[in-house]
Parts: C-alpha cells; sequence; structure tokens
C-alpha cells in the first residue's frame, strides 16, 4: 500500500537522524516536514482509493499537525534533546499507524 511505503521512508529517516552526530536540527525539521506532508496524503490516497477514513482519524491528523508545529517550535528554539524528539516522533507515527491506519479498509 502507498501509505505504508511512507511510513517506512519516514522511519528510515528516523534512523538517519538517530545516526547523526551533530547536526541533527535540520534532519528533525525535514522530518517533521515529511510527516505533515504525509498526513495529506493519506487523505488524498484514502479519496483515491475508496479507503474508509474516519471522522476520528481526520481529527488525528489535525491534532498531530498542531503537535508538529508544537515541535518544530521546540527545536527552533533547541529546546529539545535529540533522543527526546526521536522518541516522540517515533512513538507519535506508530501510534498513529496502529490506532487508525491499520484500519483504513474499503468502504
Amino acid at each position: 500500500m502507498r501509505i505504508d511505503s511512507e511510513h517506512a521512508n519516514i522511519d528510515c529517516m528516523i534512523y538517519l537522524c538517530r545516526n547523526q552526530e551533530n547536526e541533527w536540527m535540520p534532519t528533525a525539521r525535514i522530518l517533521i516536514s515529511a510527516l505533515a506532508n504525509h498526513l495529506d496524503s493519506e487523505e488524498k490516497i484514502c479519496r483515491e482509493d475508496g479507503l474508509n477514513m474516519t471522522p476520528d482519524h481526520l481529527e488525528e491528523h489535525i491534532q498531530l499537525k498542531a503537535r508538529l508545529a508544537r515541535i518544530e517550535k521546540q527545536v527552533d528554539r533547541a529546546d529539545l534533546e535529540k533522543d527526546d524528539f526521536l522518541s516522540t516522533f517515533r512513538d507519535m507515527l506508530f501510534y498513529h499507524i496502529s490506532n487508525f491506519d491499520k484500519h483504513l479498509n474499503n468502504g
């Protein structure tokens, strides 16, 4: 599924960011942008493929985007450690996949 491919790409970026020794913040910003873009892409894919994106799922996307905006501000202020950022980011991604994306199906 195209959505799973995007999840895998984001997970790969998390791994790359984890292995950066010094300047990890530019990659963190790319990760934040990638997840926000993925949420929009996921909505489009669901419309195109006839998958059942529920109102709760759409609301979760709104909440995630707001949370990503707050995290991005923390990154900009250098108010977040790399390990904390990556743990939080990965938890958000996997929570969303487990609780929402795994339930996408036709109709």
